[in-house]
């Protein structure tokens, strides 16, 4: 709990308020914001935190799902992959600029710097504790890929666990998803946490797509074409100050969309993924009230793509990795922190193989990265903190980066938090785009945040935010290569939280936001300008049954498609859309059993996603309404 010290307004507050009050109060914390733990309210970002309980009443499937329904982020689909947007910022190259964590160890790729978040997303979502969601630029915690944002995705513990679960699922399409847990924590200080989860979709029967209209090419319909297969393995090990913690994902996807030159409605269309990593972290206080963090990595990554043509060719991408990142943080009389670490990575195998019967070439590449940071959140008065942090970056083949950033956190009144939030960040290229285009730039980004946020009494929260961007050398893919590309975004986020001792929770959103091109005067695809949300979780039976209800709207998007010629064109514009998801909850209706059912796009809305790079298609069908029904018991 990070309230000051002292003869403070919050300390005032708090003994003025009584036993009862007090009992309600819920004080948040992150670690992500800092590399430390503090308070929500004190984090130098806007800052949105998921639970477990939420997961749970509002039927969420995957990462995508839960990130959607947050204030200024949306997701759009294009039957492969989820592509997540923010600040109006959603390019289709496979997430590359946020950074996404689990238990702070880093999940985006050494191929494309690409960040799962649909089912191809390493953990199962059973497996989450919280998401700590960090808006705006991060890169001086984090270097590469913070560009705009980290999630860091936390999960469960042996003891949390303490038994044995099984859930099994049954949804539209023929799904099927099973997850076996265990976990433990025993006497002599050992926790153990192991799981693993088989899902398997045949996906929509049928689907049509105009644009391969033709006898040859089955009237355009692509028949059991959206298939997916995942299977994967979580484990974590704990005893006194270590943690070793390991995943294993491994995905079969087929392709139903045929991006250009690919032969429409050929089952060979396959995407293989695996994902893997082992993190070894030790947590150590040292004398002087230092503490230590410490990560010791490997990671894997293999894409394996099939390309049905004439002849059929193949892409295999593999690559390899290992790091460690060290912390040490220093608080000085409850007032003052400052933290430094270091980060070292070395990507040293890089490799894309593209082969046919006739043809083989093989691209191989390595680079070693690593930064130093420095950090303190310092209180100058019992009601205003300035946070200020620089990082230094280098990369095999790129300049160093600098990366500062400054807040000032002010409480004009106990229940009062203002925000004003300068900082930086920067994305190298990925291996991926490098091989497309050898003289591409890093992208740069300068962000101007305000951020407001009100408690009413001890249900309601409100918050405000602004922000400005200014990104240099976005990397956009047009006519078969990257190019660099200067933009401008502006956005005003508005939110309200309530949460109830009755078990009642809410939240509504309007987020506006325009992005501008300033290298020529086309428009950025699937940046829609507005985006609402609404989410409302009641008890019908106090502590037994909840049903959950969300609506989201998307304002129209502009859309691009790519002919044969690898040209790439404008197209008409995605339609706005507004979706309503209701799920029904419950939980000890039976001892130690979960029961939920949840109904998505509730009133069959047709509506299309801006596509991804690539396809001959501008927009791609989303599905209309669907089902899932989740049983979950505790041995």
């Amino acid at each position: 709990m990070a309230w000051a010290s002292g003869d403070s307004a919050e300390l005032k507050t708090l003994k003025s308020m009584s036993l009862e009050d007090l009992t309600q109060i819920e004080v948040q914390t992150v670690i992500s914001a800092s590399g430390f733990e503090q308070d929500a309210d004190l984090a130098p970002s806007s800052v949105s935190i998921v639970t477990a309980e939420e997961i749970k009443r509002y039927g969420y499937r995957t990462l995508a799902d839960i990130l959607r329904s947050l204030p200024g982020f949306y997701t759009s689909n294009d039957r492969n992959y989820d592509y997540l947007g923010r600040g109006g910022v959603n390019l289709g190259d496979y997430n590359s600029r946020i950074l996404v964590l689990v238990d702070g160890h880093r999940i985006n790729n050494n191929l494309n710097d690409g960040a799962a978040l649909g089912t191809d997303f390493i953990l199962d979502i059973d497996l989450i504790e919280r998401i700590e969601v960090i808006r705006g630029p991060g890169a001086v915690i984090y270097g590469n890929n913070a560009f705009f944002g980290v999630i860091n995705v936390i999960t469960r513990k042996g003891d949390q666990v303490n038994g044995v679960e099984a859930s099994g699922e049954y949804g539209s399409f023929d799904s099927y998803k099973a997850r076996v847990s265990a976990g433990k924590s025993f006497t002599n200080g050992v926790a153990v946490l192991f799981s693993g989860t088989f899902y398997q979709t045949t996906g929509p029967e049928d689907l049509f797509y105009k644009e391969f209209n033709t006898p040859a090419q089955n009237n355009g319909v692509a028949h059991y074409m959206n298939g997916d297969t995942v299977e994967s393995v979580f484990c974590s090990v704990s005893y006194a100050e270590l943690i070793l913690r390991g995943s294993f994902l491994n995905r079969e996807h087929t392709d139903p969309s045929a991006p250009i030159p690919l032969t429409f409605n050929d089952s060979r269309a396959q995407i293989g993924q695996q994902r893997s990593y082992a993190d070894l972290e030790f947590k150590h206080e040292l004398p002087a009230e230092v503490d230590l963090t410490a990560h010791l990595y490997y990671d894997n990554s293999q894409i394996n793509s099939g390309y049905p043509q004439n002849p059929f060719y193949q892409d295999d991408q593999a690559g390899e990795w290992w790091g460690s990142q060290l912390q040490l943080t220093r608080r000085f009389w409850e007032k003052q922190i400052l933290s430094i670490g270091a980060e070292y990575r070395d990507d040293f195998s890089q490799s894309d193989h593209l082969y046919n019967s006739t043809y083989s070439q093989t691209i191989n590449g390595s680079r070693t990265s690593y930064g130093v940071f420095g950090e303190s959140d310092f209180t100058l008065l019992s009601n205003l903190h300035l946070n200020s942090g620089l990082r230094y970056d280098e990369c095999t083949g790129f300049d160093p980066q600098w990366s500062p950033r400054l807040a000032l956190i002010y409480n004009p009144l106990p229940a009062s938090t203002l925000k004003a939030i300068y900082g930086t960040a920067f994305r190298n290229p990925s291996f991926d785009e490098v091989n497309y285009n050898p003289n591409v730039l890093p992208e740069k980004i300068q962000s101007y945040e305000l951020v407001y946020e009100q408690k009413m009494g001890q249900n309601l929260k409100s918050s405000v935010a602004g922000f400005y961007n200014r990104m240099n050398n976005l990397l956009l893919f047009q006519t078969g290569t990257y190019q660099n590309i200067d933009a401008d975004s502006e956005s005003v986020e508005l939110a309200l939280d309530g949460h109830w001792t009755n078990g009642v929770m809410s939240r509504i959103s309007y987020t506006f936001q325009k992005l501008e091109n300033r290298s020529n005067d086309l428009n950025f695809p699937d940046s829609p300008d507005q985006l609402f949300k609404f989410n409302l979780s009641v008890p019908i039976l106090p502590e037994k049954i909840f049903a959950g209800l969300e609506y989201q709207y998307t304002s129209s998007s502009t859309t691009y498609y790519t002919t044969s010629d690898a040209v790439t064109h404008p197209g008409p514009d995605a339609s706005g859309y507004g979706i309503f998801n209701a799920t029904l909850f419950s939980r000890s209706l039976l001892k130690n059993l979960e029961v939920s059912a949840s109904v998505y796009n509730l009133l069959g809305t047709s509506y299309s996603n801006p596509s991804s790079q690539g396809h001959l298609q501008s927009q791609i069908q989303q599905d209309g309404r669907s089902f899932r029904v989740k049983l979950a018991y505790k041995f």
